[in-house]
């Protein structure tokens, strides 16, 4: 299955080569998990904060056992401070 990943702020660093703007097509295995998608990138699962599939917010318990399905967009948020 392919899907969109968009990863955002610092988390940009974890990107492939060539990667345009803060997103790359993914091909995954069907039902594929969200850690399973951020692996493939080497992305620890302890830096993703806010998680968006398809404009929905995913809660963190759910981070780990939500499957994924064929043109999901993946968004992922790191923690940002500010003040």
């Amino acid at each position: 299955m392919k899907i969109t990943l968009r990863l955002y702020a610092t988390l940009q660093k974890y990107l492939p080569p060539g990667s345009s703007s803060s997103e790359t097509d993914m091909e995954l295995p069907e039902a594929a998990t969200i850690p399973d998608a951020l692996g493939v990138l080497a992305l620890p699962m302890t830096l993703p904060h806010i998680i968006f599939i398809n404009g929905r917010h995913v809660l963190r318990p759910d981070f780990s056992t939500r499957r994924l399905q064929d043109g999901d967009i993946l968004a992922v948020f790191p923690a940002i401070g500010g003040g």
